[in-house]
């Protein structure tokens, strides 16, 4: 499976979990007419500055449920101060990623899974920790 095939099984798997829990948020992972790798949870934008996301990464055989932060280092370091009170009210440690790939802008606050079954279970594992950071950081960013 090449990676533009995985992505769009990946996210129709997403789609169809999401709206068979109720359809609580809306994602959106589509740029060009083209699936992409990460999906804005509850923003529109496909290129928001700081938003809650999920991104599934092929080549690394993950998905990450993450904030993703680009050109508001002040906001990372806000929230990392409230790391602790954070984490507890997620009920479970994330990474605190202080720096991109490419871009030096770029920060992650991230939870990692690995992907070790079909993606249509990742979606239903990965899924609770969506909404636990909808519930903890959508009033912070």
């Amino acid at each position: 499976m090449d990676a533009q095939t995985a992505k769009d099984t990946f996210w129709k798997y997403f789609d169809e979990y999401v709206e068979k829990m109720g359809n609580e948020f809306y994602v959106t992972h589509v740029k060009g007419g083209k699936n992409q790798a990460a999906g804005n949870i509850n923003n529109h934008s496909p290129m928001a500055m700081q938003t809650i996301c999920c991104e599934y990464k092929y080549r690394d055989n993950v998905i990450l449920v993450q904030v993703y932060i680009n050109q508001n280092i002040e906001l990372f370091e806000k929230l990392y101060a409230k790391k602790e009170e954070i984490e507890k009210q997620l009920g479970y440690i994330v990474e605190w990623v202080e720096h991109g790939k490419t871009s030096n802008s770029v920060r992650r606050i991230q939870k990692k899974f690995y992907i070790n079954k079909p993606l249509n279970e990742m979606v239903e594992t990965v899924y609770p920790y969506v909404l636990d950071f909808i519930k903890v950081f959508s009033p912070l960013i």
